[in-house]
């Protein structure tokens, strides 16, 4: 019988990345905001999630943002 492999967080995370982070540029806000949710959906663990949102994804928001402003 074959086996069948599982595919890892680690593997997952990556396809994440590789799919949404060419569209940063072109739709920063939006693409951040949904790569997080991806990325939360595969790790489970919404506190651990929402911790990494706003340690690296607030900050790139709100630059943007103030970017916009100038």
């Amino acid at each position: 019988m074959r086996k069948i492999r599982k595919t890892t967080k680690g593997k997952l995370n990556k396809l994440i990345d590789n799919l949404m982070h060419p569209y940063f540029e072109e739709y920063p806000t939006f693409t951040i905001i949904i790569d997080s949710l991806l990325h939360a959906m595969v790790e489970q663990d919404p506190e651990m999630s929402f911790r990494k949102f706003v340690k690296y994804n607030i900050p790139k928001i709100l630059r943007r943002f103030a970017r916009k402003r100038r």
